[in-house]
């Protein structure tokens, strides 16, 4: 496995012909995300009664719940360009989104239980590290298409076992760029979210060349 600074290095000549789509396809996905949240907060600020305001709530939440596989799809549309995928970013996004729709689903839901159980029972310590176990779902969702939601959960548990910590320390190694979001309230995460996914997406590259290949040299 590479050192951050090289994965990093990796993600940033992915990235270098690719900003321009890379920034605006993210930035529609939180346009999305943002316009969802509206009739909950609607319904908070002009305090229109329990009962509307639960339907406004519950459908912005059913509403958030469809869109759960965009955000792993666009991550996946980086991972076909860092393997020189002459599809556009967004198209690629959509395919994702499409071809995976319910196995993103129901992935993404079952992580967030279950990494929200483990926070709130392990003072959050146990969720981060679940939430690093399966880091790796998107990506062996879309690269093998017979596997079901748990079954790449529990492959990629099983591929992230010794290589939590890489991925934690090539995470940290973004923590200049999180302040400089900071500082500029927010804005810089349009740029920040294309690189550190990319550059999990090169991560996830060599854990897969290391892995799956040892296990099948093993057999």
């Amino acid at each position: 496995m590479k050192t951050p600074y090289q994965y990093r290095a990796q993600a940033r000549e992915v990235l270098q012909d690719i900003w321009d789509d890379a920034i605006s396809v993210y930035f529609a996905i939180f346009v999305i995300a943002s316009i969802i949240s509206v009739p909950s907060v609607i319904g908070d600020l002009l305090s229109l009664g329990k009962y509307l305001s639960f339907g406004l709530a519950g459908g912005t939440t059913l509403l958030s719940l469809l869109i759960i596989p965009l955000q792993p799809a666009y991550y996946i549309a980086l991972l076909q360009k860092a393997r020189n995928s002459e599809e556009t970013l967004l198209r690629s996004t959509v395919q994702q989104f499409t071809q995976n729709y319910s196995r993103l689903l129901l992935s993404g839901i079952l992580i967030s239980i279950i990494v929200s159980v483990l926070s709130i029972f392990t003072l959050l310590i146990g969720g981060i590290i679940f939430s690093y176990a399966y880091r790796m779902v998107p990506y062996l969702i879309s690269d093998y298409p017979d596997l079901s939601a748990t079954e790449a959960m529990k492959i990629s548990r099983e591929m992230m076992r010794g290589y939590k910590w890489k991925l934690f320390l090539l995470d940290f190694s973004f923590i200049g760029w999180w302040i400089l979001t900071f500082i500029t309230l927010g804005l810089g995460v349009f740029l920040l979210v294309p690189y550190t996914q990319t550059a999990t997406a090169v991560f996830y590259e060599d854990l897969k060349a290391k892995t799956i290949v040892e296990e099948e040299e093993t057999v």
